[in-house]
């Protein structure tokens, strides 16, 4: 970690950011200090500076200088000097879709390190200028896409790598969310999604927004996305989205994966993964009831609960296999946090990535994030035409 605390300017400070500023409290004290805030909207400042003053005990703020306020980017640019600031200011970027590339791009240029909220863009041509942008700049651009660090996708993934159900012959996920519960998106002051509801600015609907967190962990177990045939509808009136509120696919996963675990029984073909998306608009769900994940081998079965969005809820992973076929959990019962853990997972990532200047690890991270739009376009397109649509596009390092 730095010998200072690095500056840190968050960009947007919709519903999200407060479980990003968990996290940050969660840290050491000394890893970062938050420096400003930048929004349009006065009231939304107040919420996450208010918040910034509460979280253990004010640590990522500056005791001697106030927190400052801006309705813009420039503004921010502007006003801050940030040649003055040792270390130089790194800018967190959490924003409606639509803005990821041009606000991305005005700090990479301005030679600022930028931690983004995912999708890296809701568009593959956005995805491509970023990734030719990223190579190209003096600062870093690093995505905080933090499902690989929710702990169950990766105590999953670790023992699927040990062997732990053996040979994985089919792998499930099942993304559901109701805005009964409304805790992560917000609503706008008319009562609505506001930016999420609308195609132009999302880029889509539930897949490309909260059903990124759990296309990762698909790839996370199985590898890369080679094809994709699947629906897309709007089932939700009461949501206002312009964009699918229900999406089913079947996921091609490629064969030239060399880890054991993923190579499928002989003559039984490629591995096929399942994706689903569900968003309603005030229906109770029934989280405990349907897991987000299913992991199936030829030695057992892992299971990650559905309670990990539930505000009640902690999530956890159960495992199945000849050592304990009635099951065994574990992460504890009466935990609290489940998905929203991993936001301190990813980052300490990024502290580390950013203390040790290491671009090669913030390329992944935004390589990474590109392929998980690919996945979703590639659904959308596959919605459109009914047949087996190709990632490979978007997966391939060349495309940049």
């Amino acid at each position: 970690m730095p010998a200072q605390p690095r500056p840190l300017i968050i960009v947007g400070c919709g519903q999200i950011v407060t479980h990003h500023c968990s996290a940050l409290a969660a840290l050491p004290p000394g890893t970062f200090r938050i420096v400003a805030l930048v929004d349009p909207s006065t009231e939304r400042r107040r919420v996450i500076a208010a918040q910034l003053r509460e979280e253990a005990s004010s640590h990522l703020l500056d005791k001697e200088k106030p927190l400052a306020e801006h309705a813009s980017l420039d503004d921010v640019l502007r006003a801050e000097n940030m040649d003055d600031m040792c270390p130089k200011p790194a800018l967190f970027i959490s924003v409606p879709h639509d803005l990821h590339v041009p606000l991305a791009k005005h700090a990479l240029d301005a030679g600022l390190d930028v931690i983004m909220e995912k999708p890296l863009a809701p568009t593959l041509e956005g995805c491509r200028e970023l990734l030719q942008h990223t190579d190209q700049s003096t600062g870093m651009l690093i995505i905080s896409e933090q499902s690989p660090y929710w702990q169950e996708v990766a105590k999953a993934k670790e023992l699927l790598q040990a062997g732990a159900i053996g040979t994985l012959i089919s792998a499930a996920a099942y993304y559901y969310e109701s805005m009964r519960d409304n805790i992560t998106s917000g609503t706008d002051a008319a009562g609505g999604l506001g930016w999420r509801a609308s195609l132009e600015r999302a880029g889509g609907g539930i897949v490309i927004d909260g059903g990124l967190h759990w296309l990762r962990p698909l790839r996370e177990f199985c590898g890369e996305v080679e094809s994709v045939v699947g629906v897309c509808r709007n089932a939700e009136a009461g949501l206002g989205m312009e964009g699918e509120t229900l999406a089913h696919a079947l996921l091609k996963m490629s064969e030239s994966v060399s880890s054991s675990y993923q190579t499928q029984p002989a003559n039984s073909g490629q591995l096929v993964a399942t994706f689903s998306a569900n968003m309603m608009h005030t229906a109770p769900m029934a989280h405990g009831e349907c897991p987000y994940f299913r992991l199936t081998g030829t030695k057992g079965e892992m299971i990650i609960y559905g309670t990990g969005l539930n505000p009640d809820g902690g999530g956890g992973l159960k495992l199945y296999n000849e050592e304990h076929v009635g099951g065994i959990d574990l992460f504890p019962r009466d935990r609290q946090g489940g998905f929203f853990l991993g936001f301190r997972g990813v980052w300490e990532v990024v502290a580390g990535i950013l203390a040790d200047e290491d671009r090669g690890k913030a390329s992944d991270t935004v390589r990474n994030a590109a392929a998980d739009v690919g996945v979703a376009l590639a659904l959308y397109k596959s919605s459109e035409s009914g047949k087996w649509e190709d990632c490979e596009q978007f997966l391939n390092s060349e495309t940049s």
